[in-house]
């Protein structure tokens, strides 16, 4: 495992090395906020329950306390005291009591909203009733129910009934009701009758609107019960689900494990209130935590590995860019690494390679112009073992056999290649121009055209201040010959070649374009021959001759680099275009004002590159 990992690239050493430490320190981080986060959840939720509990109880205070004054209300009422002191009265005093009571009860009702209907049941059957909406029910059926005879009965001179459906049309409609009932005494303490109060059973307590935010939004449920598990109030409540026992009360069964309970007792009653919470509820939240602390780490690790990917990419980018130019150079291309350098031990490393590069290219140049000017001394010395004049004497003496003999092409062929050995044997210490090798290039085409009976064409489109331009000897010939044999498209079809050239303003450099309407190169061949003209063009090229690949590849590749070699950066030579029109192929020079060809200065080397 440790050699693998030894065995890595540094940026992916890096990397993995940089992801990890994220990724323990962003779980950990991450599991000790979640497991705080769900500590906080369940302490949040115990609060919750306890607080609706008490609100929830205290409401139930308040609730019992607003019915034990209205039934005070009621006792202390001269009306109803001297309805229960009287044993009989008429017919027209009964109907005096009863609107009177009714206006109490009506007014009772007006001053507590949440009561549905009130009414008086006095021992002898008499009773008094209104609703909150003027409703009317048989209180005298509901003396004979079984929880009504129970309450008369018990020592008890006050109680609450369950949850019960309610006989009265309330203006919600027909609903559970719970019922507040105080008893009435008479002379003697003798039971007298009993004063009924009907509330709605879900406006018993409230809970306020955070609570029932609660309630909606995460299953809470508040249930108050009286010692029998009958329920006095149910927050939840469902008509269609809801247990009943034999008198029709509605039961409270405590929940199971899945519920959370927080239980309260009303003070001074037996009654209960419970917040029951699902811990469905819980898991899901502490799942959404689980979800949303996993995307989280996910993201820090995918933030992690592009940060990562970005410190080793600039940490391993100047190496490989060196690694790259150390390539080149077993290739023989001894270039500087390209692009910015920085101010760093790797900008130091590259400085460095790059004047190494630099000052092995110089080396490598240097010897291959020695090389050139070893051979050029040798074409000296064969030069200087040709006697011109006996040559050109001889060539002259054969032109004037032919005119004596009637052979006027063989005379102009003679003196052709008199004027052509003359350019090159003649002129080897002197300074050789665009015009001389213009001249040398009419003399080669008037040639070959004599030779093979052909009638090409060449014209010369060029300003009269370049024709003393100083210029390579042999420049445009071979691709003159290049057209002649690669650009024919018959014996018959005779070939236009055009010269042109004009100078690169506010420049040294001259441009010459030659140009044929010949049928061009096939586009496999055109791209090899300038890729690898722009590989010269870029100094990428070795000082040994290039391989035989063809005439036309090798004389191409002979120019480009003599002009690289004599003029340095700025000269080139490219095919502009070869197609079925013909071919164009661009070269530019510069204006050196007489340096002969093979001297260039050596530069000055310093510290930088």
């Amino acid at each position: 495992m440790l050699r693998w990992v030894s065995d890595l690239k540094i940026s992916r050493k890096l990397t993995a090395a940089f992801l990890v430490i994220c990724f323990v320190s962003i779980s950990l981080s991450s599991i000790a906020v979640s497991y705080a986060a769900m500590r906080n959840i369940n302490r949040r939720t115990a609060v919750l329950a306890e607080a609706l509990s008490a609100q929830a109880a205290s409401g139930m205070e308040q609730f019992l306390e607003s019915c034990e004054g209205l039934m005070m209300a009621v006792l202390v009422d001269s009306d109803v005291l001297s309805a229960l002191s009287r044993e009989t009265v008429s017919v027209s005093a009964q109907a005096e009591y009863q609107a009177r009571i009714s206006k109490l009860l009506f007014r009772l009702i007006k001053m507590q909203p949440r009561l549905v209907h009130a009414g008086i049941i006095l021992k002898g059957g008499q009773t008094f009733q209104t609703g909150a909406e003027g409703e009317r029910t048989d209180l005298g059926a509901m003396a004979e129910k079984a929880w009504a005879r129970r309450i008369a009965e018990s020592p008890e001179a006050f109680a609450i009934v369950p949850m019960h459906d309610g006989e009265y049309v309330n203006r919600f409609g027909r609903g559970p009701v719970i019922s507040a009932v105080q008893k009435l005494y008479g002379q003697g303490r003798q039971y007298a009758g009993m004063i009924l109060l009907d509330v709605e059973a879900d406006s018993v307590i409230s809970l306020g609107s955070a609570a029932l935010l609660q309630e909606n939004l995460q299953g809470v449920r508040v249930v108050a019960e009286n010692a029998a598990h009958q329920v006095l109030y149910d927050s939840a409540y469902d008509a269609e689900t809801a247990l009943r026992d034999g008198e029709g009360f509605v039961r409270f069964e405590m929940p199971g494990d899945a519920f959370l309970t927080e239980s309260r007792p009303v003070e001074n009653t037996d009654i209960t209130v419970h917040t029951i919470y699902p811990k469905a509820t819980l898991l899901l939240l502490r799942r959404d935590l689980i979800w949303v602390t996993a995307a989280s780490v996910l993201s820090c690790v995918l933030l992690s590995l592009l940060c990562a990917a970005l410190f080793s990419r600039s940490f391993t980018r100047p190496i490989s860019r060196l690694a790259g130019a150390m390539t080149r150079a077993e290739n023989g291309q001894y270039l500087p690494v390209e692009g910015k350098v920085r101010q760093d031990e790797f900008g130091d490393l590259i400085r460095q390679y790059n004047r190494m590069a630099e000052r092995i290219d110089y080396l490598i140049s240097q010897v291959y112009q020695k090389d050139l000017q070893k051979k050029d001394a040798q074409l000296t010395a064969l030069q200087t073992q040709i006697n011109p004049h006996m040559m050109f004497n001889t060539l002259e003496a054969i032109r004037m056999k032919a005119l004596i003999a009637g052979n006027r092409d063989v005379a102009e062929m003679t003196s052709l290649l008199g004027k052509m050995f003359r350019a090159t044997l003649e002129n080897v210490n002197e300074r050789h121009t665009v015009r001389n090798e213009l001249d040398y290039v009419r003399s080669f085409l008037r040639l070959q055209n004599l030779r093979f009976r052909a009638e090409n064409t060449l014209t010369a489109e060029i300003p009269e201040e370049l024709m003393e331009v100083p210029c390579p000897v042999i420049l445009f010939q071979p691709l003159v010959e290049n057209s002649l044999s690669h650009g024919a498209a018959g014996p018959d079809a005779p070939l236009d070649i055009r010269i042109s050239g004009e100078r690169v303003p506010d420049s040294d450099r001259i441009v010459f374009r030659i140009s044929d309407n010949g049928s061009g190169m096939d586009p496999d061949r055109l791209m090899q021959i300038s890729d690898r003209l722009e590989s010269i063009r870029q100094g990428q090229f070795s000082v040994q001759p290039a391989e035989q690949e063809g005439r036309q590849h090798i004389g191409l590749e002979n120019i480009a680099k003599r002009l690289q070699l004599q003029y340095g950066a700025g000269a080139y030579l490219k095919v502009v275009y070869s197609n079925e029109t013909g071919t164009e192929i661009e070269l530019c020079i510069r204006d050196t004002g007489g340096t002969a060809e093979g001297e260039r200065e050596e530069p000055a080397w310093t510290s930088e590159s």
